[in-house]
């Protein structure tokens, strides 16, 4: 009979053991990236493709991916879409700054159907000018409500100073939509669609036949070389305010250019990012929302970018606790910097971020995610061993170094909206 009076014994985690996917190159160079060991009936596909917003203009990259369903010569919208509910499937498109990613979503046993589909409709699109127009209408009146929030400007003056010197800097105006003609979408998908297929991920239960049948869709693409291109990260920190009259609010960004998960300090610094504001019982958290109430809530975060990554602090507040909230969060940081973290709280950090590993890993498509988290970067799965040692390893000492190095107030661009 278990003695509920003791407590369970702990171990530390120190290892996952992942499952690998099957690697194959097909004639085109691209790689297939399968994971069929499961008893999910469900399949999923991804076709990532080398078209994300760097590529071209934000307008052009998401317009082209949002028109990929929009009708072919064969087909209306309607019977594309009719033909793949009719299977119980989905499809999604997803346009990142650096890539676009196109699903298909279904039962093993009409996943193969459900794939052709999508990929006729997508090779054989063909950018109805009727459809152009009034797809370029309704983002703009998006665009156009989405400017009047003070999140939106706070975030693209934070974005458009920290990267002035690189595309990741250039943001959607309204008048871009007014340039737009369907010759720019045609060959966009040309170059970047049908010549730009950079993998295939399939996590689902398929047999041979099935995975061959999909191999073969791919083989219908070719697969242009992506070099990195090497722009100026360097930033000059600076401190902004968007004024916008009768506001209730002020939205709040506070960072600097950092890293992505290639760099020596990446992983230590997600624990000190962490302890700073990087969960719910973060000290920002902590501080700015429970005991002074001056807002919903606050975060902080390290974004990673294909070449480069940034270091972020985020909050809404009400006008009248702008100074107090951004007072606040300097306190905070310098506390980090000058007292070192209990181990009692360090202890409970670590637990966290490493049961958050373990959460985001359970399942073929979360292994299939953290597969590509790490390979995208030139890394494996044994980058996760190393940050578990390293987030294991990490002492009160090198988290205040940490702070010290890269949490410099004279460091950050400030922007505050409101």
């Amino acid at each position: 009979m278990m003695n509920r009076t003791l407590a369970p014994e702990t171990s530390t985690i120190t290892h996952i053991d992942f499952q690998s996917p099957e690697i194959d190159t097909l004639a085109n160079k691209v790689n297939v990236y399968s994971m069929r060991e499961t008893t999910d009936e469900t399949v999923r596909i991804d076709f990532v493709f080398d078209a994300g917003s760097l590529k071209t203009s934000k307008v052009i990259a998401q317009l082209t991916g949002d028109l990929l369903f929009s009708g072919s010569a064969d087909k209306s919208s309607d019977e594309i879409e009719e033909a793949i509910d009719r299977l119980g499937g989905f499809t999604g498109v997803e346009i990142s700054t650096e890539r676009a990613t196109v699903s298909a979503i279904g039962l093993r046993e009409h996943i193969v159907t459900i794939a052709k589909t999508v990929i006729d409709a997508m090779i054989n699109v063909n950018f109805n000018t009727k459809e152009i127009n009034q797809l370029l209408q309704s983002k703009k009146k998006k665009m156009a409500i989405s400017l009047e929030k003070v999140s939106t400007q706070a975030r693209r003056a934070f974005l458009s100073d920290l990267f002035s010197n690189s595309p990741y800097g250039d943001l959607t105006q309204l008048e871009d939509y007014d340039q737009i003609e369907q010759g720019d979408l045609i060959e966009f998908h040309e170059h970047k669609y049908l010549s730009g297929l950079q993998y295939i991920s399939i996590v689902g239960a398929l047999n041979d036949e099935d995975l061959n049948a999909i191999k073969e869709l791919g083989n219908q693409f070719s697969k242009n070389e992506v070099t990195a291109i090497e722009y100026d990260y360097s930033y000059t920190p600076n401190t902004i305010h968007v004024e916008k009259e009768q506001a209730l609010q002020t939205a709040i960004r506070v960072g600097r250019v950092l890293f992505n998960k290639q760099h020596t300090d990446f992983i230590k610094f997600s624990v000190v990012n962490t302890i700073l504001g990087g969960y719910f019982g973060s000290r920002l958290m902590t501080s700015i929302r429970e005991d002074k109430g001056y807002t919903y809530g606050i975060g902080s975060g390290v974004a990673q970018l294909l070449e480069t990554g940034y270091f972020f602090i985020s909050t809404e507040v009400g006008k009248e606790f702008k100074d107090l909230t951004l007072e606040a969060i300097k306190e905070e940081i310098t506390l980090l910097q000058t007292d070192e973290v209990s181990e009692t709280e360090l202890s409970l950090v670590k637990n966290y971020i490493i049961g958050q590993i373990l959460e985001q890993s359970d399942g073929a498509q979360a292994m299939m995610d953290r597969f590509i988290s790490v390979e995208t970067y030139g890394l494996d799965f044994s980058y996760y061993d190393k940050f578990i040692k390293e987030v294991n390893e990490i002492t009160p000492k090198e988290v205040k170094e940490l702070a010290n190095l890269y949490l410099n107030w004279e460091d950050f661009t400030v922007v505050s909206a409101g």
